[in-house]
């Protein structure tokens, strides 16, 4: 019953998560596992618990960043 207990804790946090969190939030599975891996060794226990925020807000940066950089170089 134990086995049969972690082998689905184990899917439910490995896979199901990042596939609903990356629905959510547009990201791709892999880049939410890895923002949780970095952050996570970076902060802790809140760099685990912010890591999806904080790959949204890095997208969204990055998504941002070159258009402005674009814009300007025109004027």
């Amino acid at each position: 019953m134990f086995i049969a207990y972690l082998v689905v804790q184990g899917l439910d946090s490995n896979l199901l998560v990042p596939l609903l969190f990356s629905e959510a939030v547009n990201l791709h599975p892999l880049v939410i596992i890895l923002s949780v891996i970095i952050f996570g060794g970076l902060w802790g226990f809140w760099g685990v618990f912010f890591a999806i925020p904080l790959a949204t807000l890095v997208k969204a940066v990055i998504h941002v960043w070159p258009d402005d950089l674009i814009a300007e170089n025109l004027e």
